[in-house]
C-alpha cells in the first residue's frame, strides 16, 4: 500500500508561505488534545511520554500489516504473533491441506481443513483501537482555512490511505498527505502543521464530492475524485495533477445542465450516480458527456419525493442500494434496474448521509438538525434497530464514520466534542419511547467549533475531523449616539489527525 502520492510536489505548483511558525501555533501541534481557550494557558505541551514504548512496537506491527493489505477488499493474510495460537506451525508444515482463504471487510479468517479438525485464525481490526484513553492530537491543518469565515465542509480518508481530502467555503478541494514524520514516534514533537499538496478550485457552491471507491496510489489512472457544484456539470479530477480529466453533463427537459445535489459511485467504481429533485441520473464512468440514465422516483403521487440528497452503496450486496431525500425518506432499490422495494422512514431532518456497515446487514442514516442517526437492520426491516444521538443544530452536513471493523461508530458534535460508540454493546442500550439509545463508550472535546467532518482511517488507528461554521457578525451598541461595534467571533476552521491506537 502505498502512502504518498510521488512526484506530486513536481506535477503541481503549491501555494508555500514563508513566513516563520508562530510559537502560539506550534502549540497546537504539540498538545495531546484541544482544550477551550479558557484554560489554555495551564496546557502541558508534552504528549503522553509512557505511550513512547508501546507506540513504537505498535508501529512495528502496523506497518508489516499495511504492505499486505489492500484497499481493493483485496484478500489479506494479517499475521501478528501474539495472537496466533502455537498449531501454527502445524499449519505451515501441512502442505498437503486443503487452505481456504476467506476475505471480508472485518478481517480476514485463514481456514485450514485436515481430516480431524479446522482451525480458524482471525486477526479482527478492532483490536488496533483503544478508546480508554483520550485520543493523541498528532498535527494538523489551520492556516488552509483561517482566512475570513473559510469554515470545513467535511474531510475524508482516500480509499487507500494515503491522503485527505476536504472541502471548505471558498470552493476549494484541498488534498493533504499523510505526514511522513508519522512513522517516527520522536518526530511527533516537532511535527509540522499540514499544507494541502493539490487544491482543486470551483467556480461556484460545492454541494457534494467522493473518491473513486477503489482508488490505489500505486496506480495513478485510479487516483481520481468526482465533484459536483452549483451550475456546473459533475467533474471528475485527478488526484496527482488536481488537473480535470472529464466531465458528466445532466440536461432538464429545456435542455439546460443542471447540477446534481449529490453524488456517490457505486461499489465497483463502473457507475455515477447523481441525486436530482425526485429523479436520479445515472452516468457509466467510461462514458463522460451527456450518456446517462434517467429514474424518477416519484411519479403519479408515488415513490421517494423531494431532493435526492445521499447515496449508500455495499460490496456485500450489489443488488441494492440506499438513497436518502431531503424529505426524510430512505429507499431500497434494487439494481441494475433501479426498481423502489421498500420506503424507510423515521428520520426527523432531511437525510444527508447514509452508510452500509462492512458485512452489509446494517444501514446508518443522518439527517439535518436531527440529533439521532438512526441504525436499520436491513434482514428485519420497518423498526429501527437502535439510535445513536448527538447534537446537531445546524443545517450543513454533519458526518459520522464506522470502523472497518463495524464495531465503532464515531461522530462530531455541533459543540466540538468528538463521540464514539461500541454497536457490540447493544445490550447496554436505553429503552426510550421511539428507539433504544445506545450509550457512547467515550467521547472528548477535539474542536472548538462544530464538528462537520469525521473520517476514519481504512488500516491504521488514525482519526481525521474538521471543523467550523458559517457564522455572521454580532454588532454591538456602545453608547446612545449609534456607534456600533462587531463582537470578535471566535472560530475554529480546522483539520485534526488523532491517534486512537492503544497507549498503554
Amino acid at each position: 500500500m502505498a502512502f504518498s502520492c510521488p512526484n506530486i510536489q513536481q506535477e503541481i505548483q503549491t501555494e508555500e508561505s514563508d513566513e516563520r511558525v508562530d510559537p502560539e501555533e506550534r502549540k497546537k501541534l504539540k498538545r495531546p488534545y484541544p482544550f477551550p481557550s479558557t484554560i489554555e494557558n495551564n496546557l502541558n505541551d508534552e504528549i503522553i511520554p509512557e505511550a513512547v514504548d508501546v507506540l513504537d512496537s505498535i508501529f512495528a506491527t502496523l506497518c508489516s500489516f499495511s504492505e499486505n493489505s489492500s484497499t481493493c477488499n483485496d484478500i489479506s493474510i494479517v499475521e501478528k504473533t501474539n495472537n496466533i495460537s502455537s498449531s501454527k506451525k502445524e499449519v505451515e508444515e501441512t502442505k498437503s491441506d486443503e487452505i481456504e482463504i476467506i476475505g471480508d471487510n472485518d478481517y480476514t479468517n485463514v481456514s485450514v481443513k485436515t481430516d480431524d479438525q479446522t482451525e480458524n485464525v482471525s486477526e479482527p481490526f478492532e483490536d488496533i483501537y483503544d478508546f480508554t484513553n483520550i485520543p493523541i492530537q498528532v498535527t494538523g491543518a489551520w492556516k488552509e482555512f483561517g482566512k475570513g469565515n473559510n469554515y470545513t465542509r467535511g474531510c475524508k480518508w482516500a480509499p487507500d490511505g494515503s491522503c485527505i481530502l476536504t472541502c471548505s467555503d471558498d470552493n476549494i478541494l484541498r488534498l493533504f498527505n499523510l505526514p511522513e514524520e508519522l512513522w517516527d514516534f520522536a518526530k511527533w514533537q516537532d511535527m509540522p502543521e499540514m499544507e494541502a499538496v493539490v487544491k482543486i478550485s470551483e467556480g461556484d457552491l460545492i454541494y457534494d464530492y467522493c473518491w473513486y471507491p477503489l482508488m490505489n496510489s500505486a496506480e495513478p489512472s485510479s487516483c481520481c475524485l468526482a465533484s459536483s457544484s452549483k451550475h456546473t456539470p459533475v467533474h471528475l479530477w485527478d488526484g496527482f495533477t488536481g488537473k480535470l480529466r472529464c466531465s458528466y453533463r445532466a440536461y432538464d427537459q429545456m435542455d439546460e445542465i443542471i447540477a446534481a445535489k449529490s453524488l456517490s459511485f457505486d461499489a465497483d467504481g463502473a457507475r455515477i450516480f447523481c441525486g436530482f429533485d425526485k429523479t436520479i441520473r445515472v452516468f457509466n464512468v467510461d462514458l463522460p458527456g451527456r450518456n446517462f440514465e434517467t429514474r424518477q422516483t416519484f411519479a403519479k403521487k408515488s415513490g421517494q419525493s423531494g431532493i435526492i440528497s445521499c447515496f449508500a452503496f455495499t460490496s456485500q450486496n450489489r443488488s441494492i442500494s440506499a438513497v436518502g431525500s431531503y424529505q426524510k425518506t430512505i429507499g431500497i432499490y434494487s439494481e441494475p434496474d433501479g426498481e423502489l422495494e421498500c420506503l424507510l422512514e423515521g428520520q426527523k431532518g432531511g437525510l444527508t448521509q447514509l452508510q452500509f456497515s462492512p458485512d452489509g446487514n446494517l444501514l446508518y442514516s443522518a439527517g439535518r438538525k436531527d440529533p439521532e442517526i438512526l441504525c436499520w437492520d436491513l434482514r428485519n426491516l420497518g423498526d429501527v434497530l437502535y439510535c445513536l444521538r448527538r447534537s446537531c443544530v445546524t443545517n450543513q452536513r454533519m458526518y459520522f464514520d464506522i470502523s472497518r471493523c463495524g464495531r465503532y461508530v464515531v461522530s462530531g458534535n455541533n459543540n466540538g466534542i468528538i463521540s464514539f460508540w461500541d454497536t457490540y454493546e447493544e445490550s447496554k442500550a436505553l429503552a426510550c419511547d421511539e428507539f433504544s439509545v445506545l450509550k457512547p463508550i467515550q467521547f472528548f472535546l477535539g474542536h472548538n467549533d462544530c464538528v462537520n467532518g469525521i473520517s476514519l482511517h481504512p488500516t491504521y488507528p488514525l482519526l481525521c475531523s474538521s471543523s467550523g461554521q458559517r457564522k455572521f457578525p454580532d454588532l454591538l451598541s456602545e453608547d446612545e449616539d449609534g456607534m456600533f461595534s462587531s463582537r470578535v467571533i471566535e472560530r475554529d476552521n480546522s483539520l485534526r489527525l488523532w491517534w486512537i491506537g492503544k497507549c498503554s
